[in-house]
């Protein structure tokens, strides 16, 4: 047979929807705060960056940079005439998708690279007004 005072620790159902019952209620400690907070704040850590770190962003930057070069000069200069929506859709793709990939999927060393990439088509966005990256003809 169990013993009844070893029965009575460990919490049942009731316990856990309803709370401890009022007696065990001076018995009732949480081992961990419900709310994690971290130990330092988001701005802190944004000081941390080293140089490597904004390197491989600037990298990022350049490349995506020169890819959008490749694809946007035959367009840019007039060679002909068709729709800009395959270098619109193809620059989003590797600026976002292989950015994104980059930043939350792979981590690590190459999360500067893929917001390098992001970051550069939203600012030659908005230089070009959209010409660059194919948004606007």
């Amino acid at each position: 047979m169990t013993d009844p005072q070893q029965d009575r620790d460990v919490p049942t159902l009731e316990d856990e929807l309803l709370g401890p019952a009022s007696e065990d209620a001076d018995r009732a400690v949480r081992a961990e705060p419900l709310i994690k907070v971290p130990a330092d704040p988001p701005w802190e850590r944004l000081s941390r960056l080293d140089r490597a770190d904004l390197l491989r962003g600037a990298a990022g930057f350049c490349t995506f940079c020169f890819v959008d070069l490749v694809m946007m000069y035959a367009p840019l200069m007039g060679v002909y005439r068709s729709s800009l929506l395959p270098q619109f859709v193809a620059l989003l793709a590797v600026a976002f998708g292989l950015g994104g990939l980059l930043v939350w999927q792979v981590r690590g060393a190459w999360r500067p690279f893929g917001y390098g990439m992001m970051l550069a088509w939203v600012t030659l966005t908005l230089i070009s007004v959209g010409f660059l990256t194919g948004v606007m003809r």
